[in-house]
């Protein structure tokens, strides 16, 4: 990371009511209407949290984050029936405000990520993660655990996945194969409005109580001598990613400090200090939330050098050598690997 980078994105995380209320001034030229759906204040917030991405962006010197953000939100308006043009005229009152506004020696910094998601806004956007499939036998099973919970059967859901593990399915091949793709399934389906958060929670807490009664029941009585703590890094609300990892940590028989979601960066490294673990896993689900994770890396190498740290989540979609950027020791692309990668790092001491 470089120094303008960095000084450019500091200026744009703690200047972006400044530069969303810029943006949204063209916007709305003479202060005129703003496109239909949404008032100023909702328009403003947009801006707002953009330029937050781009500072995100910027501050790892990816421009592809922020494209990929904006490519994300194409995805969501043209789903929902609303103005992908808008966010295209959105997009284009934000680069015209940052260059007016942001001082001369930093347009270097963001003129990449904010040219290349302009430049991309048109192109055909890449096809969506393969839906569960219901020829299937696994996908069947995901999508009818789907279904019962949306039913307002979760009772019965759980139940129709432990008689699976009665009947021989694996434990991890229900949290890779069955759990985890029915969360992207439902979350693929909140994304484009088809069920209420009402309907989305309830599937994700009953996925959370099914995990600690796979974990109960299979994980071994006796935990072999390595040890980890597991967390989302502060600002990142979402756990069930991580919960999985965790828990098949602990099916593998290490022994597990969950810690879960939003946990500050200093409490990070004091937990791992004190604790004495082996392995630090931290998960980032949004760009913004890797100066975070960041520090929370910085943090722990201050306080408990010694500690090993495996960094994963969708922030890190499309760019896996990131990790090493930002100080990790390891980056697991998928829920599968971690346990294999987190014994090699304590075996070997690292991973290329």
């Amino acid at each position: 990371m470089n120094a303008l980078n960095n000084v450019a994105a500091e200026l744009l995380e703690t200047s972006a009511a400044g530069y969303a209320a810029a943006a949204l001034a063209l916007l709305q030229p003479g202060h005129g209407a703003t496109p239909p759906g949404r008032d100023g204040a909702t328009w403003k917030t947009h801006f707002a949290q953009r330029v937050l991405e781009l500072a995100a962006a910027v501050r790892v010197d990816e421009p592809v984050l922020f494209t990929r953000r904006i490519a994300w939100l194409r995805r969501a308006a043209r789903a929902r029936g609303t103005g992908e043009q808008d966010l295209k005229r959105a997009l284009l009152s934000l680069r015209t405000a940052l260059q007016r506004e942001m001082p001369d020696n930093l347009r270097p910094a963001i003129t990449p990520a904010l040219d290349l998601a302009v430049g991309a806004f048109d192109d055909a956007l890449a096809a969506d993660p393969v839906a569960l499939d219901a020829s299937r036998p696994v996908d069947r099973l995901a999508l009818r655990y789907l279904t019962l919970c949306l039913e307002g059967k979760p009772h019965e859901a759980v139940e129709l996945v432990l008689a699976e593990l009665d009947h021989g399915l694996a434990p991890t091949a229900i949290y890779t194969q069955v759990l985890i793709p029915a969360e992207k399934e439902i979350g693929e389906l909140w994304h484009v409005g088809d069920v209420s958060i009402a309907e989305e929670h309830l599937v994700s807490e009953t996925t959370r109580e099914l995990m600690a009664l796979i974990v109960a029941k299979h994980a071994p009585r006796r935990a072999h001598d390595r040890s980890l703590i597991a967390a989302s890094v502060a600002g990142n609300a979402h756990d069930i990613g991580l919960r999985a990892v965790a828990d098949l940590f602990r099916l593998a028989g290490w022994r597990c400090l969950y810690l879960g979601a939003n946990v500050p960066a200093a409490e990070l490294a004091r937990a791992a200090a004190t604790f004495e673990v082996d392995l630090v896993v931290l998960s980032a689900t949004l760009a913004t939330q890797l100066k975070p994770l960041g520090e929370a890396i910085e943090a722990i190498r201050s306080l408990a050098p010694a500690r090993k740290i495996l960094v994963g989540g969708l922030a890190f979609d499309g760019l896996p050598q990131l990790w090493k950027q930002l100080g990790a020791d390891a980056y697991a692309p998928a829920i599968d690997a971690a346990a294999a990668l987190g014994d090699a790092l304590v075996e070997r001491g690292q991973v290329t």
